[in-house]
């Protein structure tokens, strides 16, 4: 019984550093996952973006049959044209292209 309770008291304590380490590997990836996005986009894109490139948005996607990250940049013209997507690959972290804007 007090094993058992030792055991309770250990995994209470070790779980939440634990799960944070890898949500920490997690954002940190995503930031680099955005910063390519973002160092693909010209300097005309990179004006029209309403967002901090660091908040932007970033789902696991498809390219042309290949897995992918979508990046997601909202901009000031996303009622006219929609938000500039960029796609890099979950592979090699290479840009794979945008999506086409209306």
């Amino acid at each position: 019984m007090k094993n058992a309770l030792k055991l309770l008291i250990i995994m209470a304590i070790l779980i939440p550093f634990l799960s944070g380490c890898k949500k920490d590997n997690e954002t940190v990836s995503d930031l680099q996952i955005r910063e390519i996005a973002w160092n693909y986009l010209d300097d005309q894109q990179k004006s029209t973006v309403i967002i901090d490139w660091k908040d932007a948005p970033v789902q696991l996607s498809a390219f042309d049959g290949i897995k992918a990250y979508a990046v997601v940049f909202n901009t000031a013209e996303d009622a006219l044209l929609g938000p500039i997507i960029v796609y890099v690959s979950t592979s090699n972290r290479v840009v794979l292209g945008q999506a086409f804007r209306d």
